[in-house]
């Protein structure tokens, strides 16, 4: 019984030190053990935008008699590992008010947005890339803003848009 339980114990102690991936020995001159190293490398993807804020301005009797006030809105960087873009689009279809009288129900498509100052073809009412690009450590974008502003239907108060930037691969 007593050779029976140290054959028992010898064969556990065999077992236990046979590890999933048994080690490599080599005892020749030169000698040498290969070892595979490996890493598994997620997708990654950043959004940083200059600002969470961007002031529209505060349209005079000019801006209104030229229906439109510019702003600079925030610059926008990535950085990912794969292919990405970046859309924007407004939060609501229209903008949030805050005054007395009657909510204007000002469109988010009086915001429009373009890439160079001056150059304003999209508007926060639908959904359109602001850019896209492949891996980078680094690209950026400004943003530019154009308010349409209407002497019949833009009363005094408030009006503030959330303004969604969107990340994303392909």
């Amino acid at each position: 019984m007593r050779h029976m339980w140290m054959a028992t114990a010898a064969a556990a102690t065999l077992l236990a030190g046979a590890a999933p991936a048994a080690a490599q020995t080599c005892s020749a001159n030169p000698c040498t053990v290969a070892v595979n190293a490996s890493a598994t490398v997620n997708q990654l993807l950043s959004l940083t935008l200059s600002s969470t804020s961007t002031d529209l301005g505060t349209p005079t009797a000019s801006d209104f008699d030229a229906g439109q006030l510019d702003a600079v809105g925030p610059n926008a960087q990535v950085k990912a590992n794969t292919p990405w873009h970046v859309d924007v689009v407004g939060a609501a279809g229209t903008f949030g008010w805050a005054g007395t009288g009657t909510n204007p129900n000002k469109n988010a498509s009086d915001l429009q947005w373009g890439t160079v100052a001056g150059t304003y073809g999209n508007n926060m009412g639908s959904s359109a890339a602001l850019f896209s690009g492949n891996a980078t450590a680094g690209t950026s974008q400004d943003i530019y803003f154009r308010t349409l502003w209407s002497w019949a239907s833009d009363i005094a108060g408030t009006y503030t848009l959330t303004i969604n930037f969107t990340l994303a691969a392909p």
